[in-house]
């Protein structure tokens, strides 16, 4: 009130200076008149301040709350991911992969915790039937939704994402059909154990990068079956190819490179007759 009171005064007072001190009624009037309008206005401009200054300050409470229940869904499937129970570590890991979907700015942390857990030291029982355990499976589960977000049809899509699986030890894992045409995909130093480890179908393309230095193919069948290979690079420097079976049937090297030049090769990898453009085998 006071302030309205004030405004009204000051564009009162200088409405009749500058009209030259009139002394009649009805420019009295009229002047009284420009100063309230003047005065509601002014208000009108207050009002709409505190409104916006209210809504940032209700959008920024929220805004907040929503970080807090996606931190604490963080932290939830962590804690299942780390149980005893495979079953439970199952929950955890499916709870992540769907905060990643809904949290963009936080995806490549939550495939970070899952390609984490996926190196951790295992060494998977190669008795058991079907060449499956508990772990095997979860494990799986694991690879499976890395696929699944790297296909072309994936719902939501976590192309252009880094995924270190640095050591880690898969016996059965299905990478069939995934596009990697930016980010990079390491699998150096991995272990395959025993089963079949599928990248049927993939697409290399773009600036994607594929790493399998140091790998060992030590008796799992590892297939790249009708893969292309049109752009980026895949390496295998260092890699071990000792047993088991690599295949590279029906792939298609039109592009990038795949380097296997640097590779100790005691079980040759399987590929078709023909010429094969952007593959570098060893001399020997």
């Amino acid at each position: 009130m006071l302030i309205g009171l004030a405004v009204f005064a000051l564009a009162g007072a200088s409405l009749w200076a500058a009209l030259g001190f009139p002394t009649t009624s009805a420019a009295r009037l009229d002047i009284i008149k420009v100063a309230l309008t003047v005065v509601a206005g002014v208000g009108g401009v207050v009002a709409l301040v505190v409104a916006y200054r209210k809504q940032r300050v209700t959008e920024s409470a929220e805004t907040r709350e929503g970080v807090k229940l996606l931190n604490e869904r963080f932290g939830a499937a962590c804690n299942q991911i780390g149980n005893e129970a495979p079953t439970v570590r199952l929950a955890g890991i499916y709870a992540l992969a769907s905060l990643a979907d809904e949290w963009p700015s936080q995806r490549q942390v939550c495939i970070d915790v899952l390609c984490s857990y996926l190196r951790i030291p295992y060494e998977p029982s190669l008795e058991s039937e079907w060449y499956l355990d508990a772990e095997s499976e979860v494990r799986l589960a694991i690879t499976s939704l890395i696929s699944r977000h790297l296909r072309a049809d994936a719902l939501v899509s976590w192309q252009g994402h880094d995924f270190d699986l640095v050591r880690a030890v898969l016996r059965s894992a299905d990478f069939s059909g995934i596009h990697v045409s930016s980010g990079k995909f390491f699998l150096s130093l991995a272990r395959f154990p025993g089963g079949w480890i599928s990248f049927d179908g993939m697409k290399v393309s773009g600036s994607g990068e594929v790493w399998f230095g140091g790998t060992s193919f030590d008796g799992a069948r590892v297939t790249f079956d009708k893969a292309e290979f049109s752009g980026g690079r895949m390496q295998f420097e260092g890699a071990g190819f000792n047993a088991g079976e690599v295949s590279f049937r029906g792939a298609r090297f039109t592009g990038g490179e795949v380097d296997l030049s640097e590779a100790e090769i005691k079980v040759m990898p399987v590929f078709d007759e023909g010429e094969k453009p952007g593959l570098k085998l060893p001399s020997t």
